[in-house]
């Protein structure tokens, strides 16, 4: 076939292709959709401990004839129970930065984180004064602190 012959049949297919019946569609750029509402801002709100549910104790054991410590955090997050990462506390000799240790709290109940620590365990002595500071952070990075002071 010739190059005229060739772009003969090709004119003649694009007319014939043109002829065909069809439909147009057209986009309209404006929403008129009155009740549309757009989704709320992704937000991080920031853990925090309930001050009234949260505390400490130091007790006699004479089963295991030791003392315990033995710690309790309420921490509410607003984005849910489940952001939550983890609960830390530290203990403090009073009125000092000096620290006994730091030991994080397990999830018990939703927003409920408990712990217990053994004297003899511990550099932790029942009766000396301390003082007692709870973190916590949530899967985003915010953070709270309560401190409990002798």
């Amino acid at each position: 076939m010739s190059p005229i012959q060739t772009l003969r049949s090709l004119t003649f297919a694009a007319f014939a292709v043109a002829m065909l019946p069809g439909c147009f569609i057209f986009v309209d750029d404006v929403d008129d959709d009155d009740d549309y509402e757009p989704p709320p801002p992704v937000v991080n709100y920031q853990p925090e401990f309930v001050s009234s549910e949260t505390w400490w104790l130091c007790d006699y054991d004479p089963e295991s004839d030791d003392y315990f410590f033995e710690f309790q955090a309420m921490v509410h997050d607003p984005d849910g129970d489940w952001d939550v990462q983890y609960v830390e506390v530290t203990v403090y000799r009073a009125d000092t930065d000096l620290s006994f240790g730091t030991w994080s709290l397990v999830n018990e109940t939703q927003e409920l984180w408990g712990g217990l620590v053994w004297e003899r365990e511990s550099d932790l002595y029942c009766g000396e004064p301390v003082d007692v500071v709870f973190e916590t952070w949530d899967y985003d990075g915010a953070y709270d602190s309560l401190t409990l002071w002798y």
